[in-house]
Parts: structure tokens; C-alpha cells; sequence
């Protein structure tokens, strides 16, 4: 059964705080102002989509659950999927979202398996090397090739960003647009990003696009079918 557009058939995994129609009291994710209210005056050029970093939380768990709390009101949220790869091998994903009110989205069925990693924990501020990061984004391909339960093949965020996250390896005066084909690469591979942006707050990208925001609501999204793809693209 496809459980998404229908609340019929859910799963007892899914979280159903009555969140719809009302705007939760806001909890900053990382220092962040509201994205609900007026911004502050004086904020420096560029810092409206600057990304923030998540890495002020004692375990994946716990940035999970502040991420999703904040996406509630907008998205229903699913936990520990599990699904079948294209090989046969059973896997599990984090969590999958789709939205409460689709009708500002082009796909009608639209819906997005999310991967925490917590790549950065406590003060300690633990980072466990480029290599990590590369085989997150593998990670994550993997996961668009995966028939997940009740929701059949999705595209996948990572979250926080792998890119940002990879902007401190690169060092080079014309890291931005390494940073940019490896944001258009990703995107290719059915692989986004949930980011948190100073002026936005929690924002969904794909090929470093916009599809999403907590202050913008949806904005690509509203012409991209978002659906995983092989072969020609």
C-alpha cells in the first residue's frame, strides 16, 4: 500500500503530533533567527543563505529528532524505513517525509527519504575525515536505487550537507566551483541536501537549488517532478 497522500494505512512509526494548520514555538537549531518573524537589521551580505552548521547535538538521535520537530508542521514524517536495493540487500533509511498540503507542488505524490549524520558531535566537534563524507554521499546513492516499503524509489537528503560540510577540504581559490559540479553531480544521482540557512531556515536543495524553505515555502518544487531516475537523464 502506498502510504503517501493517504494518513489511512501509516505505519505506527509515524510521528503524529497535531501540528498542522499552527506554527510550533520556535527552537533554534543553531543560533539562528526565526524564520517566521522579521530578520535582523545589519545582517552582513551573503548571510541571508549562509548555511549553519548542525553540529551542536550529543548524538544523531538527537539532531534527528530537533530536525524533524521543526518539520512537522509541513511534512509528515515516517521513521527507520526499511526497503529492498536493486541487489537484493535490505536497507533502512533514517526517516521519509512527504507533504501535509501538496497542492503547491508540481508531483502529486512527491516524497523524500532523509539520512542523518551527526558528523560532527558535542564539543569535541569529532570530524571524521573526508573519506567519511564521500561514503555518506555513496551511501545515500545507494539509497535512490532502493524500493523502500510503502514508498517505492525517492530521492534522498542528506542532512546536514555534505557539501558545506566538504567546503573545509577545499582549498583551492576556485574550491566554489569544484563545490558547485559536486552539488550538480549529487543532484544527477537523485542525492539532495537539508541544510539550514541563516535566513531561511531549514531548507531542501537539489543541484544547489532551492526546492524548499521553512520562510519560502516551496519553490522549485513547484516545477520539478523530484522523482529518482536512470540512464538518460
Amino acid at each position: 500500500m502506498d502510504h503517501v497522500g493517504d494518513t489511512t494505512f501509516m505505519g505506527d512509526s509515524i510521528r503524529r503530533a497535531d501540528t498542522a494548520g499552527y506554527l510550533p514555538q520556535f527552537r533554534p537549531l543553531a543560533g539562528e533567527p526565526n524564520p517566521f518573524a522579521e530578520l535582523p537589521r545589519g545582517a552582513g551580505p551573503g548571510s541571508y543563505e549562509a548555511e549553519l552548521p548542525l553540529n551542536g547535538f550529543s548524538s544523531e538521535k538527537e539532531l534527528a529528532d530537533r530536525v524533524l520537530e521543526r518539520l512537522e508542521p509541513w511534512f509528515w514524517v515516517d521513521q527507520e524505513v526499511s526497503g529492498t536495493h536493486c541487489t537484493g540487500v535490505r536497507l533502512r533509511i533514517d526517516a521519509m517525509i512527504w507533504p501535509r498540503d501538496f497542492s503547491q507542488w508540481k508531483a502529486p505524490d512527491v516524497a523524500f527519504g532523509i539520512e542523518f549524520k551527526a558528523v560532527r558531535t558535542g564539543r569535541t566537534l569529532y570530524d571524521p575525515g573526508l573519506n567519511a563524507y564521500t561514503r555518506w554521499v555513496a551511501q545515500a546513492a545507494d539509497y535512490t536505487h532502493t524500493n523502500w516499503d510503502g514508498y517505492g524509489r525517492r530521492l534522498i537528503l542528506c542532512c546536514p550537507g555534505v557539501v558545506s560540510a566538504l567546503k573545509g577540504y577545499a582549498g583551492t581559490r576556485d574550491a566554489r566551483g569544484d563545490l558547485l559540479v559536486a552539488k550538480r553531480l549529487m543532484g544527477q544521482l537523485g542525492v539532495g541536501e537539508l541544510v539550514l540557512r541563516w535566513g531561511q531556515g531549514l531548507t531542501i536543495l537539489f543541484n544547489g537549488e532551492r526546492v524548499w524553505s521553512e520562510r519560502g515555502g516551496v519553490s522549485k518544487g513547484k516545477y520539478w517532478s523530484l522523482r529518482a531516475r536512470s540512464g538518460s537523464r
